[in-house]
């Protein structure tokens, strides 16, 4: 074993395949979306899920002035989207590719799952805000995920 440092840290959790989301909310500063692959289911009664975003991100401000979010679970057609929303471009919201509900919470068109979520409690942790949130709606269509490993969107599932 060795010393650990950053580097052999993200290098060894880059060995866990996830699955990646695009999460969405209106703050003060307007319509804000990430994409992240840190997120988890947390309980089954109640329900509750678990997302991080670094703390200096305009959609974690969003997230935490709104106290609501959209959260996208990404389909294996998605990689585009996921670097959309990945990058700082200042019009993810102008394209094709986003959908709204009924209460214009952003969603992506066509992703494996549609949540609307309520922010519960905040956790901070390091560089990172830990958002634990209940789901209030679900849509989930059956299709192969968008997975990311060793840094590498769109590895086959």
């Amino acid at each position: 074993m060795t010393t650990l440092n950053e580097q052999d840290f993200r290098r060894a959790m880059s060995h866990f395949a996830t699955g990646v989301a695009v999460v969405t909310a209106k703050g003060s500063e307007g319509e804000q979306g990430a994409t992240i692959s840190a997120l988890t289911s947390v309980s089954l009664d109640p329900l509750l899920l678990l997302i991080c975003l670094h703390r200096g991100s305009s959609t974690y401000k969003a997230i935490a002035e709104a106290g609501r979010f959209g959260l996208s679970i990404l389909n294996n057609s998605h990689k585009d989207v996921a670097m959309l929303f990945a990058s700082r471009t200042a019009d993810k919201f102008g394209s094709d590719v986003v959908v709204r509900a009924e209460d214009g919470i952003a969603f992506i068109d066509g992703a494996l799952v549609q949540m609307h979520c309520e922010l519960v409690e905040t956790f901070q942790g390091g560089t990172h805000a830990l958002f634990m949130a209940k789901p209030t709606s679900i849509t989930v269509r059956d299709e192969a995920p968008l997975l990311y490993f060793q840094g590498q969107l769109g590895i086959e599932a």
